[in-house]
């Protein structure tokens, strides 16, 4: 009696473990453009993955593989409605198959719809990250999805893009840390140049991390010596907002050199000098800036107004003086120089009419200069702005 259980127990393990294969089996088959269920072949699927008889075989989680993968590129939007990321569980369900796979049967089959798969993670991390809701922290995991699929030892590829978009969709989605690791692999494969090192910089910028941020400009600088005026640009502005005209001067100065006809950079140079009080070679630099682009109007007005604070600078000399002599004398320099401000501040109000600053000053200079036909000019200039 005890043998007859024996073999009616182990009947009806077989019969229950061809039910379990007979699950997957019918998975596939409800894939078939003739049946065409794949709400049938997801159900299917599911319960082979998670029986004990079946979910650690390898064709178990290759038809899974199959099934979320073709719900995933399915036109038909009630089976879109199915379940959400389909393709993640494709991939999870490929990769899981590939472990199981020891005699390799489906490997290369797998592989190439991985890579298929790499590519849609790709495009639709890029769906996601323009669409109208800004959905950068999808688009961060999608893209990250693509990288790691290639980075799987049997693919064994570097996806720059994917890296990259990562970093930029983890960037916009404010995971900093994260878009920070990604960037600095693109600098590891030279991926879109000394940009990545601007991008870095400006989230270290984001984290009050100056320490950091100086250090990654020259570490960007370094790396692209023949393409770097954007970080030298950078770093020279760094400088000069926390006061170290020194260190500014030194790296504008090898930005000049390295690019000798850019006006920008003789602007910055005169403003450097400017503030140190270098008179002279404030005024040699903000010429070379006007003599590459007459019509800048930053280099124009600001050397009118290097003439025009020079010359203040006399007359409160020339006003301190006890003896009549000595004041005139220097009162008369004064206004030679004050002359020589003139034409910048009228050519800088001729770029830009609208400058209040620039009129304001020319109605100060033709008044004590005494040419008064321009002085009522510019002062009805003023008033009828003012009344706009």
């Amino acid at each position: 009696m005890k043998k007859i259980v024996f073999v009616l127990v182990f009947i009806m393990s077989v019969v229950y473990l061809n039910a379990q294969n007979s699950k997957v089996v019918s998975a596939y088959n409800y894939l078939k453009p003739q049946y065409n269920e794949l709400g049938k072949a997801k159900e299917a699927i599911d319960l082979a993955t998670k029986h004990e008889k079946t979910k650690l075989k390898a064709k178990t989680w290759y038809y899974r593989g199959l099934v979320y993968h073709a719900i995933f590129q399915t036109k038909d939007t009630a089976f879109q409605k199915l379940c959400e990321n389909p393709l993640k569980i494709a991939k999870d369900a490929f990769i899981k198959a590939i472990e199981l796979d020891t005699k390799e049967k489906y490997k290369k089959d797998i592989t190439s719809r991985l890579q298929i798969a790499g590519v849609q993670f790709l495009n639709k991390g890029i769906s996601e990250f323009n669409s109208k809701d800004n959905e950068y922290e999808k688009a961060f995991e999608s893209f990250q999805n693509a990288v790691k699929i290639n980075e799987l030892p049997f693919i064994a590829q570097i996806d720059t893009m994917s890296i990259f978009y990562s970093a930029v969709a983890a960037d916009r989605a404010k995971l900093y840390d994260t878009a920070i690791k990604y960037y600095k692999e693109c600098t590891e494969y030279k991926f879109n140049g000394s940009k990545v090192y601007l991008y870095i910089e400006n989230i270290y910028k984001e984290q009050k991390d100056t320490v950091n941020a100086l250090k990654i400009l020259k570490e960007g600088i370094a790396a692209y010596p023949d393409d770097n005026n954007s970080l030298m640009i950078e770093l020279i502005n760094f400088y000069l907002t926390s006061n170290q005209s020194a260190e500014a001067l030194k790296y504008l100065q090898k930005a000049i050199e390295k690019d000798p006809s850019n006006f920008s950079f003789y602007f910055a140079e005169g403003t450097l000098y400017d503030k140190l009080d270098d008179f002279d070679n404030a005024v040699k630099a903000y010429s070379k800036s006007i003599e590459i682009k007459p019509d800048y109007f930053n280099a124009q007005y600001n050397l009118g107004a290097l003439y025009y604070n020079n010359a203040v600078k006399l007359i409160d000399s020339a006003n301190a003086e006890s003896d009549n002599k000595k004041y005139e004398i220097k009162k008369a320099a004064a206004d030679k120089i004050f002359e020589k401000a003139i034409p910048y501040l009228e050519k800088a109000h001729e770029i830009d009419s609208k400058d209040m600053s620039t009129m304001e000053s020319l109605k100060t200079l033709y008044y004590r200069m005494q040419f008064m036909v321009k002085f009522n000019a510019i002062k009805e200039e003023i008033n009828n702005i003012t009344i706009e």
